[in-house]
This record gives C-alpha cells, structure tokens and sequence, in this order.
C-alpha cells in the first residue's frame, strides 16, 4: 500500500461551490435583465409625425422630405447665427438668462413653424386622396402601429 496519499483538501469543494454560486448569481442578474427589459418598448406607439409619416405612398414621402430639406436649408444660416450668439451668451459673466431663454423661444417657434407648414402640406395630400386612397393609407398607418421597433436601430 502506498502511503503518499495526500488526504483530501477541504477547500477544493468550497471552493467548486462558491464559484458555481457566483456563476448562476451572474447568469440571474443577466437573464433577469434581459427578461426585464425586453419588450419594454413593444408596446409604446410611434410619434404621431412619424407614424403619419411613414404610412404614406413613397412620391409622397419624398415630396414631404423635399420640402423639409427645403426648409431646414434656409433656416440653416439663421441657427448657425443662434448658436454663436448662445455660446457667447452661455460665457457671458453676468451670465443673462432672459438673453438665453429668447433664443430657446425663437427655436422653438422656427420648429413651430416647419411642424405647421408640414401638417398642413400633409392634411392638402391627404384631402386630396380618393376614398379609396385614404382608406388604403388608413390600412398602411395601422400596419406602421403594429409594427415592432428594430433593436438594432434604437436610438440613444
């Protein structure tokens, strides 16, 4: 009989059991968020815009896009002017929050502005649809609600 038999160790098998403990406490938290989170935003509806949006015919669409970009364009050198002035405004010792909240209104109403000019473009083509065209866009924006938002193009 050999008499170099080491006896067991003791803290092999704690050991084995702590580490296994700690992998399934890992293996929750990740299973527990993702059950957590996934589909939480499944249920949560498009904006109006872009559900109205996109439920239209592709020449309407790019129409819509066209006068937009238009419109962006031209207001393009005014906010380039905005954002100097709000930069000096924001180092501006005594800094003017009245000087500030002005020009946070003028953006406003300049989006105001588009967001009219494009409702009401939208309203004329819609107006402007057969009953049968507008019953096939009713159809189209029910299919955009239903539709569930891409994971991989989630905005930050």
């Amino acid at each position: 009989m050999n008499e170099d038999v080491k006896p067991p160790r003791r803290w092999v098998p704690v050991l084995l059991v702590v580490s296994l403990g700690l992998n399934l406490l890992v293996a929750g938290v990740i299973i527990g968020t993702a059950l957590r989170f996934h589909g939480a935003r499944d249920n949560v509806p498009p904006g109006f815009g872009p559900a109205l949006y996109r439920a239209l015919p592709d020449p309407e669409r790019k129409a819509l896009r066209g006068d937009l970009a238009d419109k962006h364009r031209r207001g393009a050198e005014k906010r380039s002017r905005d954002f100097k002035a709000l930069g000096k405004a924001l180092r501006a010792v005594p800094f003017d929050r009245d000087e500030v909240q002005n020009l946070l209104e003028e953006q406003a109403r300049a989006n105001d502005e588009i967001q009219s000019a494009l409702q009401e473009q939208w309203l004329a083509r819609v107006s402007a649809m057969s009953d049968e065209e507008r019953k096939a866009y009713a159809d189209r924006l029910e299919d955009v609600l239903k539709r569930r938002p891409d994971p991989k193009k989630r905005k930050d």
